[in-house]
């Protein structure tokens, strides 16, 4: 079929050298491709630093979205740094087309890329600041002292 076609337009344009078209039998897999936009990028390049999909398997990345931040709130979870870095991620967002054309420093660079990774870890470590009750590691009891009483007498 693509040589007919090939064959055609030889014929049609009065060439004088036809056009070569073989089909090569390889073992090789098709590059792997994924389509991204601005959110689902930097997360794309987190989980290609361990490793590139084949053909034909799963896109982790969409799992990535999920769990990464939260496993760094989980770790972090002080809702009132998550707040600090809320703000600051959205100047990030909210000056992008600024930012986007500007030269900026290699730090800023980084942190402008990954500007929706770092929202998603702010907004879940003020989710898990608030479970764990703690504000600028303080605690805060914002809903009440815990339920965990010390048994130990060094605490009475």
């Amino acid at each position: 079929m693509i040589q007919e076609a090939l064959q055609r337009a030889t014929f049609d344009s009065n060439s004088q050298v036809g056009a070569i078209f073989q089909v090569l039998q390889t073992r090789e897999l098709p590059p792997t491709y994924f389509r991204t936009n601005k959110l689902t990028s930097s997360f794309l390049e987190i989980v290609d630093a361990y490793g590139v999909a084949k053909y034909q398997e799963a896109n982790t990345t969409v799992f990535t979205i999920v769990t990464f931040p939260f496993l760094f709130a989980v770790m972090f979870g002080d809702w009132g740094h998550g707040i600090c870095l809320l703000l600051a991620t959205s100047i990030l967002i909210f000056r992008e087309k600024k930012l986007g054309s500007q030269k900026l420093g290699d730090i800023m660079e980084m942190m402008f890329g990954g500007r929706y990774v770092i929202l998603l870890m702010s907004l879940f470590s003020i989710f898990t600041g608030l479970i764990y009750n703690e504000f600028f590691s303080v605690p805060f009891e914002l809903f009440g002292r815990s339920a965990y009483a010390c048994r130990d007498l060094s605490c009475r």
